[in-house]
Parts: C-alpha cells; sequence; structure tokens
C-alpha cells in the first residue's frame, strides 16, 4: 500500500513538472510571438536634410556617406521592409538656406510622407564666421552670431513639424575640423560646445527627436577619419558616425521614439 502510494504521488508530481513545463513553454512561445506580431512591416521613407556631411562628401567608397550606411541598417530593424531615401543635402549649405529649401515648399510631399528624418546643419554657419572675421577672429565674432543660428535653428524645427508631427529626427551636432592642426584647447572647442549645445537642446524639447554628439569623433586625425581636404569624413569617420547614431537610438529607445513603428531586432529568448 506504501510503495503504492508513493508511486501515484510520483506519478502526480512528474504530471505537475510536465504540465509547469508545458506552461512555461508555451508563454516563452507565446512572448516570442509577441514580438514579432509587434511591428507590421511597411515601406519606410527616410529623408535626410542639411549639407555636406549628410550628402556624402568625402566618403571615398561612395557608400552615400552616414546616409546610405544608415539606410543599411535600417533595413534590419523590426517594422521595416524597405527603405526609401530621399537625400536633399547640398555641399555648403547653411541654416538660412536650408529654411528657404523647406519654404520653397519643394520637399514638402517628402517631409510630409517621412518615416525618419537626419539633419546636419551649422557647420556652414561657423565656416561663414571664421571666412568674415579671418583678420580678426575671435570668440565674440562667434557669440554675436549665436543668437541668429539659434533663432534659425528653431524655425527649421517649426517647419519640419508643420509638415511632419512626429516621425523621429535625429540633429547631428558640430564638429570642429581646425582641432586636428592642435591639441591645444582654443576658443574654437568652446565655441563647439556651445552651439552644440544649442542643437541638444532643440533636440530636447521635442519627444520624438535626438540629438547626436560627434565632437569627439573629429578631435584629431590620429585615427585617419578625415578626407583629404582635412575638412570632410572619409569612409572610416563615417562608419564611427553611423555608429554613434546606431548607438545613441539604443540608449533612448528606438521603438519608443518612433512610436512603436519599428526597432531594433530583438535578440533570441533562448540566449
Amino acid at each position: 500500500m506504501k510503495k503504492r502510494l508513493i508511486l501515484i504521488l510520483s506519478v502526480l508530481i512528474l504530471i505537475a513538472c510536465g504540465i509547469t513545463d508545458n506552461n512555461g513553454h508555451q508563454k516563452d512561445e507565446n512572448k516570442k510571438l509577441a514580438v514579432t506580431q509587434m511591428f507590421k512591416t511597411k515601406n519606410i521613407q527616410y529623408v535626410a536634410l542639411g549639407d555636406s556631411l549628410t550628402q556624402g562628401v568625402g566618403d571615398e567608397l561612395d557608400k552615400q556617406g552616414y546616409v546610405g550606411r544608415l539606410d543599411k541598417e535600417m533595413k534590419t530593424w523590426q517594422g521595416v521592409k524597405s527603405v526609401t531615401v530621399i537625400n536633399t543635402a547640398k555641399r555648403g549649405r547653411r541654416s538660412d538656406q536650408l529654411i528657404d529649401q523647406i519654404q520653397s515648399g519643394k520637399i514638402d510631399n517628402a517631409l510630409k510622407q517621412a518615416d525618419f528624418i537626419t539633419l546636419t546643419i551649422g557647420g556652414n554657419d561657423l565656416m561663414k564666421i571664421v571666412r568674415t572675421n579671418i583678420t580678426n577672429l575671435d570668440k565674440k565674432a562667434f557669440d554675436k552670431k549665436r543668437p541668429a543660428f539659434q533663432q534659425r535653428y528653431e524655425t527649421i524645427m517649426e517647419l519640419i513639424r508643420e509638415r511632419n508631427p512626429n516621425a523621429p529626427v535625429i540633429l547631428i551636432g558640430v564638429y570642429n575640423p581646425l582641432s586636428i592642426f592642435t591639441k591645444e584647447e582654443s576658443d574654437m572647442n568652446t565655441i563647439m560646445s556651445e552651439w552644440n549645445s544649442d542643437i541638444r537642446g532643440f533636440a530636447n524639447n521635442d519627444e520624438h527627436a535626438v540629438f547626436i554628439n560627434i565632437e569627439d569623433l573629429f578631435e584629431s586625425n590620429d585615427n585617419l577619419v578625415y578626407h583629404s581636404d582635412f575638412f570632410h569624413p572619409n569612409a572610416k569617420g563615417y562608419d564611427l558616425l553611423t555608429a554613434r547614431i546606431i548607438k545613441t537610438l539604443h540608449e533612448v529607445n528606438l521603438n519608443k521614439l518612433s512610436e512603436g513603428q519599428f526597432d531594433f531586432k530583438e535578440e533570441s529568448l533562448d540566449e
């Protein structure tokens, strides 16, 4: 009788373990299924705005700079079926010229239909100040022009949001190409930090925008990140810039930034 009772209890325990294992397994399967079904794949329109950095000038591999590299990365994201890139950038473009481009209405449809937007602007505004004050260049010249740049950047963001309220907007900062000629601290380092702080502020004021800091990537050419003009990134420089964008999007939660439209691939739940 005692042996029979032990046998019955053993069978019940085994059955219970089996139920628990099956239920647990079923939960895992449901979880995997939920992750898979969360995103409806769609064709993504990526609009790139700005200057030569967005145009990809200096990329000797002809991969269209960070835009082409980011396009390739986006095709691996959950929720993305395909990517159509509309690159409207132009070498030498300043913030006032970008305002003119947007206000012209020529890219209205592209912006309205955009699922993802990147922007580089400000480098040529800084270089204009350098050229204009080349014989008497000091920080005061930049400080004098800074409020006007802030106003123009704010206008750019307003124009974008009038046409597209919710698409993620990636605001890429400026860097100091003159730093490759000297390792000493200078007013230019302070100027770059201040102007980047302004751009970061616009990103912080927009729940669907994020700032990408690239100052440190191009503070020297020790890693051979510059094109032969010593102003634009080369292919390696664009690799690093793209990696910084991806890293930052991981940190800020791409899923939340895009309102659940897309996200990075999930790691296997079995790992």
